[in-house]
C-alpha cells in the first residue's frame, strides 16, 4: 500500500530535533512492508523535497509545501492534489483542519489522526472547531469519515461532534530517537555522580513554563516533598514566557529552594534520554495535554508518571497500576503518592516495570502501526463496498 501522511499545520516542523510522530509512524509503516510519504508545511518562497534513508533500500519522501495561513488551517496550493492522486492512502491530521474536505475529494481513500479534546482550557480551539463543524455537517461527512483518535478523551470528543467511526490508537514512541550511544552532557553527568554520593533522588519535569503547563503548581509541590525528604532535587527542563518564568523562579526564592532546583532551558532529544535514565519520578502537572509525548519517554524508561486527566494520561495510565492520575485541587494526593514512592521499594518497582512494560508491549510505532494498517484496509474495503 502506497500511504500518504499530510500534516496540514501551517507550522514549520524540524523533524530532526522534534520527537516527530509522521516520520516515526512512516518508518514502522516502511518496516511492515508499505510505502509511506509525508508533505510538511514550509515557510521558505518554494516547495522542495527531502529523501530520509530507513535502510539500504527504502526511503521516505518528504513534500515541503508552501501554505496559506488561515485561522491556524494550512491551505496548499494545487501542486498537492497530483501528489495526493499517487497513493492508495491518506491520513491527514485533525478533523478541525478545513482543507482536509479539499484532500478528500482528490484522494482514493483517506482517513483523519486527530488529537485535541474538549476543555475548558482550549477557548480559542473551541472556536475554531465552529467553522469545522459547519463544513462537516454542510456536507455531510460525519458518518463517512473515518478517524483515528489519539487519546480515550479524542475519541469521545469526536464521537459527541457526530463522528460515526471513530477509533483509539494512541501515539507511539519513535526508540531511534531515544536509544543513541552519545557522549553524556557534563552537568547531567555531574547529577549522575552526586545522585551517587549524595544519596540524591530526583524529581523530573519537562515541558515549557507557561500556564498551561501549571508550572507554579509544580513548585508548590515540590515544597511539600522537600519538607519531607530533603535529598529530593527537582529538575525542570523547559523555556517559555519570561513573565511566567519570573514567577516560577520568584516563588523558588520564596521557598529557599535555588540550591534544590536543577534548570535547563533547552536540552536535546538524546541529552533529554539522559536525564530520563538518572531521574526517579516523573511529574506533569498539566491543565490540558493533547497527548504528552514525555509521558510515552518517561514510562519507556521506567519512571513512575505523576500527572492530570489529560489526553496521553486517559489512554497509557492504570491509576495507581503503572502511574497515578491526580486533580490539580488534590496536592495533598499527589504529595502522598510522592511519598510512598520515594519510601516504598517495591511500590516504586512495581510502578516502574508496569509503566515500562506498557509502552514496549503497545506504545512504540511497530507496535501501533499494525492497528493503523488494519485501519487502512478496512477503510479500503469499505469504500470498494
Amino acid at each position: 500500500m502506497k500511504i500518504l501522511i499530510i500534516r496540514t499545520f501551517p507550522y514549520e516542523l524540524n523533524i530532526n530535533s522534534y520527537n516527530c510522530q509522521e516520520l516515526g509512524l512512516a518508518k514502522a509503516l516502511i518496516r511492515k512492508g508499505h510505502q509511506c510519504d509525508i508533505v510538511l508545511f514550509t515557510a521558505k518562497n518554494e516547495d522542495y523535497e527531502d529523501i530520509i534513508k530507513c535502510d539500504d533500500t527504502n526511503v521516505i519522501h518528504i513534500f515541503y509545501m508552501k501554505a496559506r495561513n488561515f485561522l491556524n488551517n494550512g491551505l496548499f496550493g494545487k501542486k498537492i492534489f497530483k501528489i495526493i492522486k499517487e497513493y492508495d492512502m491518506i491520513q491527514c491530521s485533525e478533523y478541525d483542519q478545513i482543507f482536509n474536505r479539499k484532500i478528500e475529494k482528490y484522494a482514493k481513500h483517506m482517513v483523519i489522526y486527530h488529537g485535541p479534546y474538549a476543555s475548558k482550557y482550549t477557548k480559542g480551539y473551541n472556536k475554531k472547531c465552529m467553522l469545522s463543524d459547519f463544513i462537516y455537517l454542510f456536507h455531510r461527512q460525519y458518518k463517512k469519515t473515518m478517524c483515528i483518535a489519539k487519546s480515550s478523551l479524542a475519541e469521545e470528543f469526536l464521537r459527541k461532534k457526530g463522528f460515526y467511526n471513530v477509533k483509539t490508537v494512541g501515539v507511539g514512541i519513535d526508540l531511534e530517537k531515544l536509544n543513541l550511544d552519545t557522549e553524556i552532557n557534563l552537568k547531567i553527568k555531574e547529577l549522575e555522580d552526586k545522585k551517587k554520593t549524595e544519596n540524591l533522588q530526583y524529581l523530573l519535569h519537562i515541558g515549557r513554563l507557561v500556564e498551561d503547563k501549571n508550572t507554579l503548581f509544580l513548585v508548590d509541590l515540590y515544597n511539600k516533598i522537600h519538607n519531607k525528604h530533603s535529598n529530593v532535587r527537582l529538575i525542570i527542563v523547559g523555556n517559555g514566557k519570561e513573565d511566567y518564568k519570573n514567577l516560577v523562579f520568584e516563588k523558588i526564592k520564596q521557598y529557599g529552594l535555588e540550591k534544590n532546583v536543577i534548570y535547563f532551558d533547552k536540552l536535546q532529544q538524546k541529552e533529554i534520554a539522559q536525564l530520563y535514565k538518572i531521574a526517579d519520578i516523573f511529574l506533569l502537572p498539566s491543565k490540558y495535554e493533547i497527548f504528552g509525548m514525555v509521558l510515552l519517554e518517561a514510562m519507556y524508561f521506567g519512571l513512575p508518571v505523576l500527572t492530570t486527566l489529560n489526553g496521553g494520561s486517559s489512554t497509557l495510565i492504570k491509576n495507581e497500576e503503572n502511574g497515578f492520575i491526580c486533580k490539580l485541587d488534590e496536592i495533598e494526593k499527589w504529595e502522598g503518592y510522592i511519598d510512598n514512592l520515594l519510601k516504598d521499594k517495591t511500590f516504586y518497582n512495581k510502578i516502574s516495570k508496569n509503566a515500562k512494560s506498557c509502552i514496549e508491549n503497545h506504545f512504540t510505532w511497530d507496535k501501533l502501526a499494525d492497528e493503523f494498517i488494519k485501519i487502512y484496509e478496512k477503510v479500503e474495503k469499505s469504500n470498494e463496498n
